[in-house]
This record gives C-alpha cells, structure tokens and sequence, in this order.
C-alpha cells in the first residue's frame, strides 16, 4: 500500500504528488526489480464518501491489505482534499487507461511490461459502506492476486469487471496522462 499525498512527502510512507509524477515508471520498474510487486493497482474512490475514506485511513486495514498485496502487488492510492480536483482527476486518468466506463469507487489493476502497461483491468466496486466496503476491496485484491490476471472477479458475483480497450499503453504516455491530469487539478 503506498499513498500518495497532495503535498510534501507523508508521514514516512508514500509520496506527494510531484515525487510520485516524477518518479512513477521508476518506482514500478524498481518494485519489479526487487521482487516488491509483479503488478499494480490504483485504488480510485470519491473523497467525499466517509466510509470507504475511513476503511482506507485506518491503520489496522493498512495492515491488513499491506500483507494481502506482500510482493505480488505494489497498490497506490490518492490522498487529496478538494472533492472537485480528485473527480477531475478520476476522470482524466480513467479515460486515458481506455476504462472511462468506471466510476469510483473502483480498484485499476495493470502490469508492466518493459515499458508498456498491459493487461489492464478494472474492478467496479458496489460496497463504500463501513461494514462491507473493506471486505468487498479485500477480495477484490486478493481475487486478482489469486488468479494473477484480469479474470480475477470471476468467481465473485458481486463484482463489474470492466477491460482496457487498448490492452496496453506506453509508461510515457501514461506519465504524461498522469502528469496533464495532476496540472489540472491545480
């Protein structure tokens, strides 16, 4: 689980938004190396909904879904404080990914592949609340850990799986996606 933060650097784990702009392939390519992750997710949500807020600011589901991801997959999610520039964002990022079908709250699974992002996939979430949510965002990751792929919401009813329509897309063009969407937030 690695946060990132509106401004400065966290509270020893994560990053802000310029470090993580700046650094993103790098950091990918770095967890790859040292066997940290073998995929990738983004966890998207609407910073106005308390309950899935909360579920992911406690400590104890951190924990929890720190040690469900272990090595297999590096998670990344957004801390910011403006309601309007986090849809903006949401946005921007969810259509340049080609998954501009799904809306927070949602979980963007994809890997790398040298340079290209592949095998992108989307987990449409139902459950924000506080007595579902986490157990819902549980098994979602550890569904995809399980299977190792897009076909990971299989065996869960619940789930709207949704697949980038373009298969893959360049880290550059991802950065810079990443980049354009961050500027325009501010």
């Amino acid at each position: 689980m690695i946060p990132i933060y509106e401004q400065g650097q966290g509270k020893g784990i994560g990053h802000g938004l310029d470090s993580f702009i700046a650094r993103f392939d790098a950091i990918c390519k770095e967890h790859i190396q040292k066997k940290r992750a073998k995929a990738f997710a983004f966890i998207f949500y609407d910073f106005v909904d308390q309950d899935l807020r909360q579920i992911l600011k406690d400590q104890g589901v951190f924990a929890k879904l720190d040690r469900l991801s272990g090595s297999d997959l590096s998670i990344f999610y957004l801390h910011t404080g403006t309601r309007h520039a986090i849809q903006r964002f949401n946005t921007a990022f969810l259509e340049k990914l080609g998954v501009d079908g799904a809306t927070p709250p949602c979980v963007v699974f994809f890997r790398l592949n040298g340079d290209k992002f592949e095998d992108i996939a989307v987990a449409q979430l139902d459950n924000a609340d506080l007595i579902h949510g986490f157990n819902e965002l549980y098994r979602v990751i550890e569904s995809y850990i399980k299977s190792g792929s897009s076909r990971a919401g299989e065996g869960l009813r619940a789930l709207r799986w949704l697949k980038s329509g373009g298969g893959f897309i360049a880290i550059e063009v991802f950065r810079a996606a990443l980049k354009k969407a961050f500027e325009m937030l501010f």
